[in-house]
């Protein structure tokens, strides 16, 4: 099964992103964990960190740095309140 589509997120304070998923969902992913990898080292800046856009439902950076909607599915949390981006 695959996991749903990304629809809108959002760039919060210290590499997070609130999330909201098609079929409703408004998770919490974490960032930080990947900004190890060579090809996310240009996230670690947070203004690059903020730009992005959703293509073919995943979040994909202006630097050409994406993950796959399942990472960002399944390595999220549930957000605690929810919101409106």
């Amino acid at each position: 099964m695959q996991s749903p589509d990304i629809m809108k997120a959002k760039a919060l304070n210290d590499h997070k992103m609130m999330l909201i998923f098609k079929n409703g969902e408004q998770k919490i992913f974490d960032m930080k964990p990947y900004l190890n990898y060579p090809a996310f080292k240009p996230l670690e800046d947070q203004s690059e960190f903020n730009q992005f856009d959703i293509v073919d439902g995943t979040v994909e950076w202006k630097c050409g740095a994406d993950l796959s909607q399942d990472t960002f599915y399944l390595e999220s949390v549930p957000a605690s309140e929810r919101v409106t981006i």
